[in-house]
């Protein structure tokens, strides 16, 4: 941005010295805490580390390394549930960052929740196509859910000598990935490339645990899981390949915590985008040829999102001239629209009814107040609470409204 004064404002040199000073210790100092924390988790100390991880955190809680490097020491001390938000909540606040999402694809593939783990290894692949490890994990996911189906074919077929052979070849290359060869960890946490957010100090792509591989059937539980390596501070040349910390597996699944991550995700998917509902509430329609008559536009609907971008809806307002109207339709919705951002388009098209008596012809092809509707409109995402939309309304007006998705298991 170019200042309007004819020249630039010079600090004097004390100034700017104080100010290279700074730079150069509190950049340093980062690193240090975060290879003490590092330090003593590998010491086997992970309750000091999360300690003073926390200091670290309360003094930078925005920064995304830290809550990450917690992450990773939850899941050290056993405490998966307590990860599971740590990771849920980068991905909310970092959405650019895969590793995050191959981290709660560890987590979920360890509960058997492979579908899951599936959808979360997909958004890590979609958000940097060329992170390796994701698609390697999405393979072994991809495998477990192979052997589950072979393995239902059976029980529902027992005699089906080519699903015994398929799951049998299956077996043998689950045995022998998990023979030896447990995975390569990541190198840096980094931004997908492309991406224009900041996370402050680069974490480390240590974290991108490979998933476990079984040697059994598809029933039997994960005895195995790979480990998840330690995070570092980004250097600024090419580092060597971060040491990996270990994991002891969960011995069996548990009902808690499964319940306490299904809870987090419901809260971090809302509204027609993960599948559910909107509340629409318009406290003011601007006319573009105020009238006389015209009187305040009030409306309150509600969105269900059907599949794929398909959503259908219906609202009731009082129009322009006072009268009881609704409109039901149906529409999509296009988010991030030529990767902008939190932004989205979308369209309706239904049936408007209301506009009746005098009335009649204020809109195009009304018999007896029922008529076509067609509104196109552009929102914005402040936060996954409240979204704001501007509805094109023909050439009436424009429509402000209020979206607030709500709760995914809503109603």
């Amino acid at each position: 941005m170019r200042s309007n004064s004819p020249k630039p404002l010079r600090a004097p040199f004390p100034v700017l010295m104080t100010g290279l000073l700074l730079a150069c210790t509190v950049v340093p100092a980062m690193a240090d805490e975060i290879s003490e924390v590092r330090r003593l988790l590998k010491q086997g100390q992970p309750a000091e580390a999360l300690t003073k991880i926390d200091a670290y955190i309360a003094s930078r809680p925005r920064e995304a390394q830290g809550r990450f490097l917690k992450g990773l020491i939850l899941v050290e001390m056993d405490r998966p549930s307590e990860a599971f938000v740590v990771f849920s909540e980068l991905n909310e606040d970092y959405p650019e960052l895969p590793e995050p999402y191959n981290n709660l694809a560890v987590l979920y593939a360890r509960e058997k929740q492979y579908e899951k783990a599936r959808t979360a290894l997909e958004m890590a692949i979609r958000t940097d196509p060329g992170y390796a490890i994701a698609r390697e994990n999405l393979g072994d996911v991809y495998a477990r859910l192979a052997s589950e189906s072979y393995g239902q074919a059976l029980q529902l077929d027992p005699a089906n000598k080519l699903a015994k052979s398929k799951l049998s070849r299956l077996r043998e290359l689950n045995l022998g990935a998990s023979g030896g060869d447990t995975g390569r960890p990541g190198t840096t946490l980094q931004p997908a490339s492309g991406s224009s957010r900041t996370t402050g100090a680069a974490p480390s792509r240590g974290s991108a645990a490979p998933l476990p591989t079984s040697n059994t059937a598809a029933t039997k539980p994960v005895t195995k899981v790979t480990p998840i390596a330690s995070a570092e501070i980004l250097p600024e040349k090419p580092a060597q390949k971060p040491a990996e910390a270990k994991v002891d597996p969960l011995q069996h699944s548990s009902t808690t915590v499964i319940a306490e991550r299904t809870a987090v995700r419901q809260d971090s998917e809302r509204g027609v985008e993960a599948g559910g509902w909107d509340l629409l509430f318009s406290p003011y329609t601007l006319h573009y040829n105020p009238d006389k008559d015209h009187k305040p536009v009030v409306m309150l609907g509600l969105n269900k999102a059907l599949e794929g971008r398909w959503f259908a809806g219906g609202v009731v307002f009082s129009n322009s001239f006072g009268q009881p109207s609704t409109y039901v339709y149906a529409g999509q919705r296009y988010v991030d629209p030529f990767g902008f951002e939190n932004w989205y388009l979308q369209w309706t098209a239904g049936l408007l009814y209301g506009y009746v008596g005098e009335y009649e012809d204020k809109v195009p092809l009304n018999y007896k107040g029922f008529s076509p509707g067609l509104v196109p409109s552009i929102g914005y995402r402040f936060n996954k609470y409240v979204y704001g939309e501007l509805d094109f309304l023909g050439a009436a007006g424009l429509m402000f409204t209020v979206v607030a998705p709500l709760p995914k298991d809503w109603p």
